[in-house]
């Protein structure tokens, strides 16, 4: 459509189109008044003649001679014999009723100049010019006097046809002139209008570009003007400055952010380690105050194997694509994260309720899961409030999955920070670098499975479905 053309054509186009409309009006109004002016010259033509006739046809028309007032107008038939299209005379008596005419039978003698459709032409004592409204005919109507006596009239009739030939020749003329015009003006607006339209292209080019390629790469040819396009062009040169600058300024913070993740990502990855290392070291510590029964030396050496294993897998899930084999999921390896987090709920004076429905080994990695479990009941010992505090984990097989809930009596998490909660590095409502629930998140992907969160006053629940693969 027109309203999608470059301006590079629309220009250009309007340019013809300024000059097409210009060169109809002209022809309009000359072909009007050329109309009007061979309208006058005809009915002043007409009228002179008519009066020549009704002064030549007033006597016989007064002794009724009719075969001499034919004859009269048979001689102005003859004169006008090498006109285009000559005029039919009709000579009407005081009666309005046809006296003679140059074509008798068209209108006949005697025959009412009514019932010949010239009833516009009766009466008058003076010349009068008629349009026949009816047909397409001008008539001239002159009276016919002696003495002062009106006798009749003398009706010239002339098709309106006779007025076209100027007028073919004014619309042949402005037509061949437009044309001329327009071979000469063409090439000039097409120049000119890509000319203007040029800046306009070229600013239109380059802001298309900007979403694509990077602000150094869009260059703009300079325009020196100062109309509207200038100005244009002179405030997006200054937006591509800036948004070079703002590209400058967040490469460098992009840099700086990653000086700083790697530093959080170390202090998480510490933290991740820190748990079972707290775990092992605890165990130790039992196993020297208590001796060295074979029982609790090799539930301690389990306990430390465990949790060396734990540390392996921490990193592993910190490499998203890492795949280490593990043993299946026992009730034991449950019942390990229930040893590990019991000082620290002692510590802050809460409360754990258990629920550990784990019978057999289960087709699940061990590490995997017991981390999960760990991270999120570090969590819950981080949110829980202090003195008094209670902390829920259930772990239980259902059907083809087992699900595990980890659950506080803390304050509940902001709704706007819930759907940023697994992404790494967001801080959560309890403090922290947010980088043990984001490896919960890896690891549950990992294993196929669910996680769901639901917080509201005095209660927090993170409900984890995995897959039992066999």
């Amino acid at each position: 459509m027109l309203r999608h053309l470059s301006y590079r054509y629309k220009i250009p186009l309007a340019f013809i189109g300024v000059i097409l409309l210009t060169a109809v009006a002209l022809a309009t109004t000359t072909a009007v008044r050329t109309y009007e002016s061979a309208r006058s010259d005809l009915f002043a033509s007409a009228e002179g003649l008519g009066a020549v006739l009704a002064s030549t046809l007033a006597d016989p028309v007064r002794k009724d001679a009719v075969w001499t007032a034919y004859l009269s107008i048979r001689g102005l038939a003859a004169a006008e014999a090498g006109m285009p299209e000559p005029p039919v005379v009709v000579v009407a008596d005081a009666q309005g009723r046809v006296f003679v005419s140059s074509r008798p039978g068209q209108f006949p003698i005697l025959a009412q100049l009514e019932d010949l459709g010239l009833a516009a032409a009766i009466g008058g004592r003076a010349p009068m010019a008629v349009e026949d409204a009816a047909g397409d005919r001008l008539l001239m109507m002159v009276p016919i006097e002696l003495a002062g006596v009106g006798l009749g009239q003398v009706v010239l009739i002339y098709p309106r046809s006779r007025l076209l030939p100027p007028l073919y020749e004014i619309v042949r003329g402005t037509v061949w002139t437009t044309v001329l015009v327009l071979l000469a003006l063409v090439p000039l607006a097409w120049g000119w209008g890509g000319r203007v339209a040029a800046p306009l292209v070229h600013l239109a080019d380059g802001m298309s570009k900007v979403t694509t390629l990077d602000p150094e790469e869009i260059a703009l040819p300079r325009v020196r003007s100062r109309d509207e396009i200038g100005r244009l062009t002179g405030q997006f040169r200054t937006m591509l400055q800036d948004l070079r600058e703002k590209r400058a300024v967040e490469r460098r913070m992009v840099a700086t952010e990653r000086l700083a993740a790697l530093g959080r990502l170390s202090a998480g990855v510490a933290h991740e380690i820190n748990n079972p290392l707290g775990g092992m070291l605890t165990a130790l510590s039992t196993y020297r105050r208590h001796g060295s029964r074979e029982t609790l030396s090799h539930k301690t050496v389990s306990l430390l194997e465990r949790g060396l294993q734990q540390i392996r897998e921490t990193v592993a899930a910190l490499l998203v694509e890492a795949k280490l084999e593990t043993h299946p999921l026992s009730a034991q390896d449950v019942d390990d994260m229930r040893t590990l987090v019991l000082p620290e709920i002692h510590n802050k004076h809460a409360r754990l309720r258990w629920v550990n429905e784990v019978a057999e080994p289960m087709a699940l990695p061990s590490t995997q899961v017991r981390q999960v479990i760990i991270n999120l009941l570090l969590n819950a010992i981080q949110a829980v409030n202090n003195d008094g505090g209670v902390i829920g984990c259930e772990v239980r097989r259902q059907e083809d999955r087992l699900r595990i809930t980890i659950e506080d009596d803390g304050d509940p998490i902001p709704s706007e920070h819930v759907e940023h909660l697994f992404e790494p590095f967001a801080w959560g409502h309890v403090g922290g670098s947010g980088l043990g629930l984001w490896v919960t998140w890896q690891i549950v992907q990992q294993l196929k499975g669910e996680i769901t969160v639901d917080s509201r006053l005095g209660l927090t629940r993170f409900q984890v479905d995995l897959p039992v693969t066999g």
